[in-house]
């Protein structure tokens, strides 16, 4: 499979345009996603596609070489992220991962807890916020592989909005931190 799409990118035809990177790894598209696998197949292509292998090649196959390859390590970078490949799977199964509504309650919650890292006043209380919030999004991910799992698009893409504020909150504290390290 490997070799077939290592041709079909060398062609003279237009490099890859896909968005849907489980492709281009030649992946089943799921959320618990084999990482090591992925790495895998990651340096495959790219030994096969990097622009320095075709320094001698024509300059359209340099060129096509040379998309390949950042698309394979865009596509690399996406897959990695769980955010990004939670994302992409609700795309390629067409469904808007832009949820326009939330939860009011988690709203409120989410305040609250915004409020706890500003006053925060030392950096072990800081690294407590850090492990909730850690822990919050590993559920949030759990529970949005289950309901994509189940084929529940618009729940799954409910938890995944979730996850956007909490990934938010982890860059505050990580922030807050910093000013920690600066006193």
């Amino acid at each position: 499979m490997l070799l077939h799409l290592s041709r079909r990118l060398l062609s003279k035809t237009p490099p890859l345009t896909s968005s849907n990177y489980f492709e281009v790894f030649s992946l089943t598209p799921t959320f618990n996603l084999d990482l090591a696998k992925l790495s895998r197949v990651y340096k495959r292509l790219q030994v096969e596609f990097h622009p320095d292998k075709h320094a001698t090649s024509s300059a359209l196959e340099q060129e096509h070489a040379s998309k390949n390859s950042a698309l394979i390590n865009e596509a690399n970078k996406c897959l990695k992220d769980p955010y990004c490949r939670a994302r992409l799977l609700l795309k390629i199964n067409n469904f808007d991962p832009n949820i326009k509504t939330m939860d009011m309650e988690f709203l409120s919650d989410m305040m609250d807890f915004n409020d706890q890292i500003e006053m925060g006043e030392d950096s072990t209380t800081l690294l407590e916020l850090k492990q909730l919030n850690e822990d919050a999004i590993a559920v949030l991910y759990t529970q949005f592989e289950e309901h994509f799992n189940d084929n529940d698009l618009k729940m799954a893409a409910e938890r995944l909005s979730k996850v956007k504020f909490l990934l938010q909150t982890r860059d505050r504290i990580d922030k807050q931190g910093e000013l920690f390290m600066l006193r």
